[in-house]
């Protein structure tokens, strides 16, 4: 039993140190979405807003449903439309903050190399 406890200790300790050394040696930076590229995706949130649009403007004019079931559909829509300008909205936030990272290492590493070459 007490080998076993050791083991244990021994395994757990090793597991910690190289847990450890991965949080060392990984110094990228990783955004909200690493997968997704933000700026296709905002690309097809806008094409969505432009779809939205058009299916409002079709059930708004589309005189052969009753004014009760179009207004249903317009305020589905309208909630639809709100949902995808959020995240519209985030997205273009998510940009911001990107291009504002990137504009400052840009800066730091130009700051760099002009220490270094005085």
């Amino acid at each position: 039993m007490f080998k076993l406890k050791n083991q244990f200790k021994i395994i757990s300790f090793c597991l910690f140190v190289l847990l450890g050394m991965l949080f060392i040696n990984n110094n990228k930076k990783i955004y909200a979405f690493p997968a997704i590229d933000l700026d296709a995706r905002r690309q097809e949130l806008e094409a969505d807003m432009i779809d939205l649009r058009t299916r409002l403007d079709n059930v708004f004019f589309d005189r052969s449903i009753d004014s009760e079931t179009r207004m249903r559909r317009m305020v589905a829509i309208e909630n639809t439309m709100n949902e995808t300008q959020d995240q519209l909205f985030s997205i273009n936030r998510q940009i911001i903050e990107r291009d504002r990272f990137n504009q400052e290492n840009l800066n730091n590493s130009n700051q760099n190399n002009n220490s270094r070459r005085r």
